[in-house]
């Protein structure tokens, strides 16, 4: 692309251009030259509107958790039962991080920072996304977390093994998902606070 002209560049048009190379040409693209050739500027004009490269990869961080909010809030819509919550939730990351292969990959590399005024909103909605129905199913306010964070990982470790060609054998991939997401539901619906025993026969229906 030749040099820019026209109208001054804005820091969103910077990070709308970094989002689209990482969706067009993964993770690894990313980087200050190469969002400075897209859009047609010197590379260290790029600093006018990042501070370094790894400002600029978090602020791609963010535009993808926006979506991904986004994505999550769409599923939900209309729902009531919170454990579909839980499903649509889990079924709208997995179609997320397969339409978003490169940004999906950079958000497992890298945290947001949480303490970036930008961030705050987004991280709060992600919580509350996910603790309310959790919090209806009966997990304590102070295990939610816990919940989240232990869904979060069964979840994110499938959506890696999928997308890297892991699953060969012929039972429907989407089933073990189900499964698994069911799974981790009971599990964490079922489990006590720390250092308290089980309650013999008890059980959760999904």
């Amino acid at each position: 692309m030749g040099r820019r002209r026209g109208p001054a560049l804005t820091r969103g048009q910077v990070v709308e251009a970094a989002v689209r190379i990482v969706q067009q040409e993964g993770a690894d693209a990313l980087g200050i030259a190469r969002v400075a050739r897209e859009i047609g500027i010197k590379p260290a004009s790029m600093y006018n509107h990042v501070a370094s490269g790894d400002a600029l990869a978090r602020a791609v961080i963010l535009a993808a958790n926006v979506s991904v909010v986004e994505a999550f809030k769409a599923s939900v819509r209309g729902v009531n039962a919170p454990v579909a919550q839980l499903r649509a939730l889990a079924d709208a990351l997995r179609t997320w991080a397969r339409d978003n292969g490169g940004l999906y990959t950079l958000m497992s590399r890298i945290e947001p920072d949480n303490d970036d005024p930008d961030f705050i909103p987004v991280y709060a909605d992600l919580l509350d996304l996910f603790a309310r129905p959790f919090g209806q199913l009966g997990v304590a306010a102070e295990d939610q977390v816990h919940a989240i964070r232990g869904l979060r990982a069964a979840l994110h470790g499938f959506i890696l093994l999928e997308q890297q060609g892991q699953f060969q054998l012929l039972d429907d991939v989407g089933e073990s998902y189900q499964w698994l997401v069911d799974a981790v539901i009971r599990g964490c619906v079922q489990a006590r606070r720390r250092g308290a025993p089980p309650t013999n026969g008890e059980t959760v229906t999904l």
